[in-house]
């Protein structure tokens, strides 16, 4: 009996990852629902299941240390607008983690994510900013665009 629970585990988790190629591969992403334009990722079922698949792998990844490849991944999902993989590439830009270290792009990133974890970061690394950096920063907020892809 449990070799074939364990078998039906194994064939759930397989049907899994395989569908989880197939959307990840298709950047066709159809708007469906009403979303916060600031947040794609909520706009359909496809691309929030994509996005939720990447952050899931990023989690996995951080384990093992592979910053190069999670940067890759939050890059992604910060662009549609994830607030959780905002803040994580911002800690990335702040440590140099995969990324190289820039805290105006940690600012910009954090700003983004709109959270009060977010805003305790932007005090914590303003203190080593200078006025110009955050000007800098505030721009990129100012003029950044989500993707819907």
């Amino acid at each position: 009996m449990q070799k074939f629970i364990l078998i039906i585990i194994y064939c759930l988790f397989f049907t899994v990852n395989i569908n989880a190629e197939k959307v990840s591969n298709d950047y066709e992403f159809e708007i469906e629902y009403e979303h916060d334009p600031m947040r794609p990722y909520l706009s359909s079922d496809k691309i929030a299941l994509d996005t939720e698949l990447k952050y899931a792998k990023c989690i996995r990844l951080q384990m093992g240390g592979y910053w190069d490849e999670i940067a890759k991944l939050y890059l992604i999902i910060a662009n549609r607008g994830h607030p959780v993989a905002q803040l994580h590439l911002g800690k990335q830009y702040v440590h140099g983690n995969g990324v190289e270290e820039d805290y105006i792009e940690a600012y910009k990133w954090f700003s983004l994510s709109e959270t009060a974890i977010g805003k305790h970061f932007i005090k914590v690394i303003s203190e080593e900013m200078s006025e110009k950096q955050i000007e800098e920063a505030k721009g990129l907020v100012k003029n950044f665009k989500p993707v819907y892809k």
